[in-house]
């Protein structure tokens, strides 16, 4: 494996640099999920305290950031009339909390003595942060236990780099289910998949040693749950978000993100996750083991599903193929990452590129973005626009490649050290503040 870091400057003068790392093969790469901190909670509120919160004052009131500790019980049966059978304290608490706390005069009140001793119990042990901007309006916003950082795992790798968009923003939690840190996009290895298909985006795979960029359905699988095979269009339909924003009435759904079933409700117009999708079945069902696998992708030894193409057989990608919801377009059903840049050749930020060149050889891109604070225009790199990216990742022999999360999760770490900087800083002291990640991909 080799790595170069390339400099250019661009059209007005602007600095970018990029680093270009060479795998020796696609079967090195692997997935993985680094284990939860609670010190990246903290960091996640942090950065809405300092610049999300601020950028965007008049679009929020008062944010509830909050995660369950995985030891703590929560006091009240798993099973809500609206929302089903619940498998998953976080999305209990969630329902809770939207049911019985409210902002009265920029003040937190509650209508149930149990609630707010749920609430009080979080607090004592750190694990509740509030922000507040200039709406009056209360949100909450569940933080799943997925996320952690990337330096503090496989610290012996030769690499890592961040892999899949994750729920980051407030307008990705389409629904009481969905959590801040859960990833989401196809994932595959060796033929399993870990992660299934969403929102009809391109994906980059691997199969018989070669790459390609090709279209990958949720309704060509088969998911397993409790040993029955469901199919969409034969014993049950898949639901998922930007066609659906709620089931189909009566019956019964599933609803699942990634691996599990975290939820099971009885009569239909159930809310569709952001970070999964629902199964709708005309029967009435009861879950046994909420674990849940997917089939039809044997034969594919790696693929991912991210961002927008960056190149496709050679020929730059000029514009949004993958579709992305529009923020501002607040009518239409959202779906993640509502945040993504809306302006294809002019919107810079940090980039991350995984792709192939012609003989199907791994490439990974960095391409450096400015910092959020600190930034020096007259010698820090600027990032990339989408098109910008694109012309480069062509003038570095790059075939076939896709956009993972860039943004301020964007960073490939070499034996556990960065050799560009990330975009995420203190606001204090401007220094590096690494932002925590559900999913990466590293090589030993």
């Amino acid at each position: 494996m080799r790595s170069e870091i390339h400099h250019y400057v661009l059209s007005k003068g602007e600095h970018l640099n990029v680093q270009a790392v060479y795998p020796d093969r696609f079967p090195d790469l692997r997935f993985l999920r680094p284990s939860f901190d609670p010190l990246a909670f903290h960091k996640l509120c942090d950065l809405y305290r300092d610049y999300v919160v601020p950028k965007y004052a008049w679009v929020f009131g008062t944010l509830v950031h909050f995660y369950v500790p995985e030891d703590m019980d929560i006091p009240f049966p798993d099973k809500d009339e609206s929302y089903g059978i619940l498998f998953d304290k976080t999305v209990l608490c969630n329902i809770l909390f939207h049911k019985h706390i409210h902002l009265v005069n920029n003040d937190l009140v509650f209508d149930e003595p149990h609630v707010e001793a749920i609430f009080r119990s979080l607090q004592e042990r750190n694990c509740i942060r509030i922000s507040r901007g200039k709406r009056k309006q209360l949100s909450f916003l569940p933080v799943s236990r997925t996320i952690g950082f990337l330096s503090e795992c496989r610290t012996e790798a030769q690499m890592k780099v961040n892999a899949n968009f994750f729920i980051m923003d407030l307008f990705d939690l389409g629904s009481v289910y969905d959590q801040i840190g859960t990833p989401f996009g196809l994932c595959v290895k060796d033929g399993r998949i870990l992660q299934p298909p969403l929102f009809d985006r391109e994906v980059f795979l691997v199969k018989d040693g070669k790459a390609c960029i090709t279209d990958i359905s949720l309704k060509q699988l088969a998911v397993v749950i409790d040993g029955i095979a469901y199919r969409d269009g034969k014993n049950a339909a898949f639901l998922s978000r930007p066609q659906y924003k709620r089931s189909l009435s009566g019956g019964s759904d599933l609803v699942i993100v990634n691996d599990r079933v975290i939820a099971c409700k009885e009569g239909g117009c159930c809310e569709i996750p952001s970070s999964g999708f629902v199964i709708h079945l005309d029967q009435k069902v009861s879950i046994r083991d909420s674990g849940v696998r997917y089939q039809g992708l044997e034969d594919i030894s790696f693929a991912m599903q991210v961002g927008n193409s960056a190149i496709r057989n050679g020929k730059m990608t000029e514009d949004f193929i993958s579709p992305f919801y529009k923020f501002l377009h607040f009518w239409k059903v959202s779906y993640p990452p509502a945040m993504y840049p809306g302006n294809y050749r002019a919107d810079r930020a940090p980039r991350i590129v995984l792709g192939a060149d012609k003989e199907n050889k791994p490439m990974l891109l960095w391409f450096e973005g400015a910092a959020k604070f600190g930034h020096d225009p007259s010698r820090d790199s600027v990032g990339a626009s989408l098109s910008e990216t694109a012309v480069i990742c062509r003038q570095l022999g790059m075939y076939n490649g896709i956009h993972l999360d860039g943004g301020g999760s964007a960073q490939i770490l070499l034996r556990n050290k960065r050799e560009l900087m990330i975009s995420d800083r203190s606001k204090e002291d401007h220094k590096e503040n690494e932002r925590a990640i559900p999913m990466a991909l590293y090589i030993n």
